[in-house]
């Protein structure tokens, strides 16, 4: 089905979809300023609560969760809607939260981030859920895009900010206004969905209460879901030991969870058949990519060129600055299946711009400005990647798989960054140069180009 051209300049912010727009950018604005605090003030946690060893899993913990969340919140959107799951999850959130303020150990501080994963998994499927239902096909990859600049300023602002107040105050402090900012804006959202929109008016009828069973919600992917973060947790444990057992470890487990993700992720997501599924795979590969040629680059500025961490950290920044500017360009382009098609093409190529780069400044005298040049480029790829992957591959399926295919998004993800980050913690471990690792870190970026020079995302019967 094409797109109507008249819509494709739809106002996007409106009487009716204001109050949405705010409350969901509200909320992802203050979950963004946490995941970037976390990382500032994690090392003072864990040596205040006593638990400097389990400074790894306390906070590899709410991205292993996060996985089963996602998993579960889309087929609980499908079965009954994305409202009642946003509830449960921003409860067990605001509740895992709130144990990290309070906690009095270590251990309740990692039971309190293992529920914030779990929450935010499910609620992060069930806004892509809500904007494909509050808001019109046409101006959507720009909500899209604002959900992605939404995460700058927390990126540049919030490690300054969380280290201050650590200072000035107490790490609690931090995690304490996240926890108010944050119930405040799942309040709001949990008001303004209260109507329903014109797709719960018109589209499919959900199933009725006595059909939404816990099993149904659940289903098998949810409990592959579990094994998966198993096999993570045991993907992240085995790539910090500094033996050749680990890689041995590490790629078994990968293998493992390989096999999983056939269970959880659409039928052909790892063929690549079908074109939501291909988009999915592509974003995984994007997403793996550049997470780990930034996490490395850092490790690398400091460890082998002598940099302090407030200079690799801004080469980073600058990075996320260029993810706004692509969030903001792709906004000006139509809503076709066609523009979205080319910009997710311009956007491979220009994420690659970043491993490239990289490889040849750890071989070379490269000097740095360059890889500052290529951390925005990278960015911008991704700015522009994100919003056209997640619209294109919603106007793809039906509405009553919206809510399995967005969780398909961030779950393919979440598991191929786990996979990859944890791999490369492997090999380094036994001595391979950080050369060597973005040469391998380059070839995902060409396979991503070629995936997107030869996917097509005409509509066609999905693989359910």
């Amino acid at each position: 089905m094409k797109t109507d051209p008249r819509r494709t300049r739809e106002q996007l912010w409106t009487r009716q979809t204001a109050p949405f727009i705010a409350g969901t950018l509200t909320l992802m604005t203050f979950i963004a300023f946490e995941s970037f605090a976390v990382t500032t003030i994690l090392p003072v946690v864990t040596a205040d609560l006593g638990g400097t060893a389990w400074y790894s899993f306390a906070y590899a913990a709410t991205i292993t969760t996060a996985l089963i969340g996602m998993v579960i919140g889309g087929n609980w959107a499908d079965q009954s809607g994305p409202r009642t799951p946003l509830m449960i999850g921003g409860t067990l959130f605001l509740l895992g939260l709130a144990l990290t303020v309070v906690a009095p150990d270590i251990g309740t501080f990692i039971l309190g981030r293992l529920l914030q994963g779990v929450g935010g998994g499910i609620d992060s499927v069930c806004l892509y859920v809500l904007i494909a239902r509050h808001v019109p096909e046409g101006p959507r990859p720009r909500m899209f895009g604002l959900l992605t600049t939404a995460w700058l300023v927390p990126s540049l602002a919030g490690p300054l900010i969380a280290g201050f107040l650590t200072d000035l105050t107490t790490w609690r402090t931090v995690l304490g206004i996240v926890l108010v900012g944050s119930a405040a804006a799942l309040l709001c959202l949990l008001r303004v969905t209260q109507t329903p929109s014109a797709q719960d008016e018109f589209g499919p009828r959900h199933p009725s209460p006595g059909d939404r069973s816990w099993s149904k919600i659940v289903g098998r992917s949810g409990s592959l879901a579990l094994l998966a973060a198993v096999l993570l947790v045991v993907l992240h444990l085995a790539g910090q030991l500094n033996t050749f057992v680990s890689v041995v470890v590490v790629a078994v487990a990968s293998l493992a969870l390989i096999i999983t993700a056939r269970g959880i992720l659409p039928a052909g997501t790892l063929l690549l058949r079908g074109a939501p599924q291909r988009l999915i795979a592509l974003r995984a590969i994007l997403g793996a990519t550049v997470t780990t040629t930034d996490l490395y680059l850092t490790l690398y500025l400091q460890t082998e060129r002598g940099y302090p961490p407030t200079t690799a950290g801004l080469v980073i920044a600058l990075g996320a600055a260029g993810w706004a500017l692509g969030a903001w360009l792709q906004g000006r382009f139509s809503s076709t299946q066609r523009t979205h098609g080319r910009l997710v093409l311009l956007a491979t190529v220009l994420v690659a711009f970043g491993p490239a780069t990289a490889l040849a400044y750890t071989s070379s005298n490269l000097p740095l400005g360059v890889v500052v040049a290529a951390c925005i480029a990278m960015g911008t790829g991704m700015g522009t990647a994100y919003p056209r992957l997640s619209s294109a591959t919603l106007a793809l399926v039906s509405a009553e798989r919206q809510g399995a295919y967005s969780s398909a998004l961030q779950a393919g993800e979440s598991m191929s960054i786990g996979v990859l980050t944890a791999l490369i913690a492997a090999l380094l471990a036994t001595g391979v140069t950080f050369t060597t690792l973005y040469g391998v870190l380059l070839g995902l970026a060409l396979v991503a180009i070629l995936v997107a020079a030869t996917g097509s995302t005409k509509r066609h019967a999905e693989t359910s």
